[in-house]
């Protein structure tokens, strides 16, 4: 009779984070931090197109983390948050404009 093999024990794997973790982590702490917090003039371009402020926060918090996971970051930086401004600019006026 053969001993039971055990498995081969190697280094665990991290579990892989989510888009959506950082997204809703942004969209939670623009939500708690309430709309005085914001005084970035591009957020306030923004704020001009008349598009509801809570879908723009999560549109702007989820290109922000997805530009965060393209870069290899951990953390969300200020830089990321400012071009992700510009990116959902970019991209609600070209709708707007079609």
């Amino acid at each position: 009779m053969k001993a039971p093999v055990g498995k081969a024990r190697g280094i665990p794997l991290k579990p892989k984070r989510r888009v959506r973790d950082y997204a809703s982590f942004i969209y939670r702490s623009h939500k708690e931090a309430g709309p005085n917090a914001v005084r970035s003039s591009e957020f306030l371009a923004c704020r001009q197109l008349r598009f509801p402020q809570p879908i723009l926060l999560k549109l702007v918090s989820l290109e922000a983390s997805r530009l965060s996971k393209t870069n290899r970051l951990k953390e969300i930086t200020l830089q990321e948050i400012s071009a992700a401004v510009t990116l959902v600019q970019k991209r609600i006026g070209s709708r707007a404009a079609a």
